[in-house]
């Protein structure tokens, strides 16, 4: 999985190519604004050794165990560190929710349903982004991620796992 994440940034910059970055405009926010988003996108990560392109933007994930998914966002800030907050949602209750957080906290709602993520990152060239991988025993059905930036909601993504 870490593998995968410190990926995820150099893929979504191949997948749109090195001036979606570069173009940002070059207004200043200032220290104290409120990071704004620009954009963002769902789908599966294959590995570099793979034959698949490292990102592919989709609606659909294949109910794969060790399959790769998640969200990439851009955003446009002057701020060093921003806070972000992901819920995620699935159908019914999952076998496991995985190993303990390794950055940030995780919790799981009392009917099991959702896991709630927070960190603090420091963009990378304006890109925050988490990862998941299917377990075995994840159900099918309809995913929801909702991600807040600094508080504000940024992006809803729904999905389907099959």
């Amino acid at each position: 999985m870490k593998k995968i994440a410190a990926l995820a940034i150099s893929l979504f910059l191949l997948a749109f190519g090195p001036g979606a970055v570069a173009a940002l405009p070059e207004k200043s926010l200032g220290a104290t604004a409120s990071p704004i988003v620009l954009d963002g996108d769902f789908g599966l990560f294959n590995l570099a050794d793979s034959s698949k392109p490292g990102f592919v933007p989709t609606a659909s994930v294949p109910l794969i165990p060790n399959q790769p998914y998640g969200w990439i966002i851009r955003l446009r800030t002057d701020k060093a560190k921003v806070k972000w907050r992901e819920e995620f949602t699935l159908p019914v209750k999952p076998a496991t929710w995985g190993p303990a957080e390794e950055l940030g906290t995780r919790s799981v709602s009392k009917d099991g349903r959702t896991s709630v993520t927070e960190r603090e990152v420091a963009p990378d060239q304006g890109l925050i982004f988490n990862t998941w991988s299917v377990a075995a025993g994840d159900p099918a059905g309809k995913y929801v991620i909702r991600v807040f930036v600094e508080g504000a909601l940024a992006k809803t993504f729904e999905f389907e796992v099959r």
